[in-house]
């Protein structure tokens, strides 16, 4: 299974299943992260999606509808309990690999990730220094020099590990968001961590409290993305 097709499949099948013809939301992106994460596979993630489905459909009152993937996270991992304890005997690794089909996951170089990266080296470097602290600056260097490694390794290589580099740029992000945060004043963060338990009240009471504060930190994350003109660093939509 190709790695981007996991949440865009993951996402169709919803959307199709919801019955309203709206993307799902960051959030929602997140958690079908944390669930390739864990190593869920695909038909086992949309199995999931129908049995919570068909369980609401069978509750349904009125015009209600599922507003969040969210809802179907209890069923999704159950399913998976599942699938784990009937492939009793092989490795977590062979079981992820017979699900995937066992495929290569090197794929042709796409022009679109190196645009993206490109994109995103251009506004680092458009930040307002007076934005930032001595240490933000001198870090957000180290990040443009990752990048520019990421752009070069790119443009030299006929074939690509997708997967490989979706890493690469996440953990990149990682250390831009953190030293832009460094930079915020203290009074911003409370301002957003009260907007993010405000908006997020759906997904605390439905999941575990490891996936909520993960999908809690995307929020943050997107809020400094936006406030220093930093676009997505993924190539999920690619």
């Amino acid at each position: 299974m190709n790695y981007y097709n996991y949440f865009t499949e993951i996402e169709e099948h919803f959307v199709r299943r919801r019955g309203k013809h709206l993307l799902i939301s960051p959030m929602d992106w997140c958690l079908i992260a944390s669930w390739r994460d864990a190593g869920v596979p695909l038909q086992v993630a949309v199995r999931g999606i129908d049995i919570a489905m068909d369980g609401f459909v069978s509750r349904k009152r009125g015009n209600s509808r599922v507003n969040s993937l969210c809802y179907c996270h209890d069923t999704v991992m159950t399913e998976y309990a599942s699938y784990l304890e009937a492939h009793v005997g092989e490795s977590l690794e062979n079981a992820k690999e017979n699900a995937a089909g066992g495929e290569d996951k090197n794929e042709p170089a796409n022009p679109a990730a190196v645009e993206l990266i490109s994109e995103r080296i251009g506004e680092i470097k458009a930040i307002d220094a007076k934005q930032l602290n001595d240490s933000s600056r001198e870090s957000l260097q180290r990040v443009i020099a990752r990048l520019e490694e990421l752009l070069h390794h790119l443009d030299t290589r006929s074939r690509i590990d997708s997967e490989a580099l979706e890493r690469d740029l996440s953990i990149t992000d990682e250390l831009l968001v953190t030293e832009l945060r460094n930079s915020l004043s203290a009074e911003e963060m409370v301002e957003w961590e009260k907007e993010a338990k405000k908006e997020l009240k759906v997904y605390r009471r439905r999941l575990p409290k490891e996936t909520y504060a993960k999908i809690r930190d995307n929020f943050i994350r997107d809020r400094i993305h936006r406030k220093f003109g930093i676009g997505e660093m993924s190539i999920f939509r690619l």
